[in-house]
């Protein structure tokens, strides 16, 4: 695996960013004079985060670029058969994309895929490919470039892409991306009381970013094993080399991967979709 360092990243602290207005309505007007109007053009590379179709040939894409931050582009005729750019466009694949400047979406006019690495056809891989593409779409805003989120979103998709087990590469993408943001849990000390946790199993508390001890555990908080939270510290720690050596069970990825989403979406204030795809795909039968 080639993980994204996470000390090379821009630290960004305070609350994600959240959109405070709807978008406008996009309506065929809008993009006709788009088209029409497009006259100075720039190119970027950029990560496909979402798309959309859009009337009978055109699709609406999310793009996270490099260098000019989360935009909203309008491909035309890539739904026709003969479409050059419909192959370079797949969902969550890194490309070099040139655009035209437009009112409301900008116009995608040539597309080059870099990483010619996909993320195989399996739903719970794709499901964990989407968890990273929500989230980057989430924090990040319009028109305003976060290079460390571009790079932690592009070496996760990669991570995911080739791992023999998706959660393992999900479980250090979410460890970066709260270090990122500043909502890293506290993993040494109690956060009711302050004294430094024993070396026992603890209950995590979202409201509080951090486990409890047992004296201070409220009841209906599950608790999490001793090896759990090593792999946590191991995690935040950065130690990759360990990582990559280390055979987790599912029962351990499932502690971490639950601690890890409870204190992101606690601080995000809603429910990821794609998060909650994924405990649907894990409950029994």
């Amino acid at each position: 695996m080639r993980f994204w360092s996470k000390q090379a990243s821009t630290r960004r602290r305070g609350r994600a960013p959240a959109r405070r207005f709807p978008p406008p309505p996009i309506s065929p007007a809008s993009v006709a004079s788009d088209c029409e109007a497009g006259v100075s053009t720039y190119r970027d590379e950029a990560i496909v985060l979402r798309k959309l179709d859009f009337k009978e040939q055109d699709r609406i894409y999310t793009l996270l670029t490099k260098e000019h931050g989360k935009v909203g582009a309008i491909a035309k005729g890539v739904r026709q058969p003969t479409s050059r750019l419909a192959g370079s466009l797949e969902l969550f694949g890194r490309i070099d994309v040139q655009l035209a400047r437009g009112r409301s979406l900008d116009i995608i006019t040539q597309v080059v895929r870099l990483d010619l690495r996909r993320i195989p056809a399996e739903v719970e891989r794709t499901a964990h490919a989407a968890l990273v593409a929500e989230l980057a779409d989430r924090v990040s805003e319009d028109r305003h470039p976060l290079e460390g989120v571009f790079n932690l979103t592009a070496a996760a998709l990669a991570e995911i892409a080739e791992e023999e087990d998706p959660r393992r590469a999900t479980a250090w993408f979410l460890t970066v991306a709260l270090d990122l943001l500043g909502y890293s849990p506290r993993l040494d000390v109690c956060g009711s009381c302050g004294r430094s946790l024993p070396e026992a199993a603890a209950a995590f508390a979202p409201e509080a970013g951090a486990f409890l001890c047992d004296s201070c555990r409220t009841s209906g908080l599950p608790l999490t094993s001793v090896p759990a939270l090593k792999v946590l510290r191991l995690l935040a720690a950065g130690d990759v080399a360990l990582y990559r050596r280390l055979k987790l069970e599912e029962r351990l990825l499932t502690e971490v991967d639950r601690v890890l989403s409870a204190q992101l979406e606690h601080h995000l204030d809603r429910q990821l979709r794609s998060l909650r795809f994924l405990r649907q795909m894990r409950l029994p039968a």
